[in-house]
C-alpha cells in the first residue's frame, strides 16, 4: 500500500491514466462516427463498363447503368478503362466482348469479363467479388427473358412455312423441342480477373502496418527529441536545435527506410517499383510523419501528443486502408487530402501491386512535410532563447538541476 500511496504522488501516474482514457475517447469518437453509414455509400464505389456488343449489349448497358447501385461510367476501349482503374479512380471494370450475342446465338452461351482492382482496400475487392456475381445473375434473367422472345418471334415464321406439309404436328413438336433445349438460365459465365494481383496475405497488409508502425515510431521519436531539445536550450541557440533535429530526423528516415526494406526483402515481398524509388519513397514517409509529429510537440509541447493521437485515429480511417475512401463522408474525405497517411498507403498499394507510378505520391508528401516544418520554424521564431551557460561548471551545475 505504501508504494501504490507514493505512485499516486507523482503526476507522471496521473498523466499516464489521462493518456490511456483520451487514447480511448478519441479513437471511438473518430472511427465510429467515420464509420457510420459506411454501408449506405456503397453508390460512391466507381464502376466501368465497356460494351462493345451493338445487339444484346446495348440493352444490358442500359439496365446496368438504370439499376446497378454503384457510380457506372462507360468507356470506349477497355485499354482507357483499366488506365483509370489503376490509378484508382475505377474499382471495377466490365467488358461485355464484342461476340457476345454471336456467341448466344451460335453456342448458346457466352462470357462477360470483371476486372478488379487487387490496389484497393479489402472491403472494396470484397464488395467487387460479391458484385461481380450478382451481375451475372443479373445479366442471365435478362439474357433468358431474350431467348424466349427471340424463339417465339421466329417460331410463329416457321410455323407458317410447314402448316401446308402433312407433316405439320411433327415439324412443330421437333421446333418447339429444339427451342426449349436451347433455354439455358446460365448462358453468360463470370470471367473474373485480378488486376495488379500480388501472391500471399502478408503482401495485403503492408500499407496498414507501415501506416501504423511508422506513425506510432514517430509519435514517440518526436516527443523524446522535444524533451532533450528543452533540456538543451540552457547551452544552445535554438536555431541550432532546430536544424540538429532536422538532422536526425533525415538519418532516423534513412535508417528506417533501409531497414523496412530489409524486412521486405526477408519475408519475400516483391516490389513493383525499383529499389531506389521504393528507398525514396519510404525515407519521406518516414520523415512526413515526423514532420507532422513534430509540429504538434514544437507548438504545444507535451500536450501536443493529444493532437497526434487524434491525427493517428483520422489518418487510420481516412487512408483508404481499411474502408474505401469513397465510401466515407465527405467530410473525411476532404480531410483525407491534408494528411500524409492517404499518400504513403496509395504509394504502398504501387510499391505492393502496381499500377501508377509513386511520383503522383512524392510530391504530396514533400508538400506536407514542408508546410509541417514551415509551422513549427514560425513558432520557434517567436521562441526566446534562453540565456546561454558557457562556462563549464555552471554548464554542469545547470544539467544537474533539470
Amino acid at each position: 500500500m505504501k508504494t501504490l500511496k507514493e505512485f499516486l504522488k507523482y503526476s507522471e501516474t496521473y498523466l499516464g491514466i489521462a493518456t490511456a482514457l483520451v487514447f480511448m475517447l478519441i479513437f471511438f469518437c473518430v472511427w465510429m462516427t467515420a464509420y457510420n453509414g459506411v454501408t449506405d455509400r456503397t453508390n460512391h464505389l466507381k464502376i466501368g463498363l465497356v460494351n462493345e456488343d451493338k445487339q444484346i449489349g446495348a440493352t444490358l448497358e442500359e439496365n446496368l447503368k438504370k439499376n446497378l447501385p454503384f457510380d457506372v461510367k462507360t468507356y470506349q476501349s477497355i485499354h482507357a478503362a483499366k488506365q483509370e482503374m489503376n490509378q484508382r479512380k475505377l474499382d471495377m471494370v466490365m467488358e461485355i466482348p464484342e461476340s457476345f450475342s454471336k456467341d448466344l446465338q451460335s453456342k448458346g452461351t457466352t462470357d462477360v469479363k470483371y476486372f478488379i482492382n487487387q490496389a484497393n482496400s479489402s472491403l472494396a475487392k470484397q464488395i467487387m467479388n460479391g458484385t461481380a456475381g450478382n451481375i451475372t445473375q443479373a445479366i442471365n434473367g435478362n439474357v433468358y427473358n431474350y431467348k424466349q422472345n427471340f424463339i417465339l418471334s421466329h417460331l410463329s415464321g416457321q410455323m407458317n412455312a410447314v402448316i401446308p406439309s402433312k407433316n405439320l404436328s411433327q415439324a412443330i413438336s421437333n421446333n418447339i423441342a429444339q427451342a426449349l433445349k436451347s433455354l439455358t438460365i446460365d448462358s453468360v459465365h463470370s470471367s473474373i480477373v485480378k488486376t495488379n494481383n500480388t501472391d500471399g496475405f502478408p503482401a495485403t497488409m503492408v500499407p496498414l502496418l507501415v501506416v501504423l508502425a511508422s506513425f506510432v515510431g514517430s509519435m514517440i521519436m518526436s516527443l523524446n527529441l522535444n524533451g532533450a531539445a528543452i533540456k538543451m536550450r540552457q547551452t544552445f541557440d535554438k536555431w541550432s536545435i532546430f536544424l540538429a533535429r532536422q538532422i536526425i530526423n533525415i538519418g532516423a528516415s534513412v535508417l528506417l527506410a533501409a531497414v523496412t526494406l530489409t524486412f521486405m526483402a526477408i519475408f519475400n515481398i516483391d516490389l513493383k517499383t525499383s529499389l531506389l524509388e521504393t528507398g525514396m519513397f519510404q525515407m519521406l514517409v518516414y520523415f512526413s510523419f515526423l514532420s507532422l509529429t513534430q509540429m504538434f510537440v514544437v507548438l504545444f509541447g507535451p500536450a501536443g501528443m493529444l493532437f497526434n493521437i487524434l491525427t493517428m485515429a483520422l489518418q487510420l480511417v481516412t487512408s483508404g486502408v481499411i474502408v474505401p475512401k469513397a465510401m466515407l463522408s465527405d467530410f473525411y474525405q476532404t480531410i483525407a487530402a491534408y494528411f500524409p497517411a492517404t499518400y504513403v498507403a496509395d504509394g504502398y498499394y504501387t510499391v505492393i501491386f502496381g499500377g501508377v507510378r509513386l511520383s503522383g505520391d512524392l510530391l504530396p508528401l514533400a508538400a506536407i512535410s514542408g508546410a509541417a516544418l514551415l509551422v513549427a520554424m514560425i513558432r520557434v521564431l517567436f521562441q526566446k532563447n534562453k540565456s546561454l551557460v558557457t562556462n563549464p561548471i555552471e554548464q554542469k551545475k545547470v544539467q544537474t538541476v533539470q
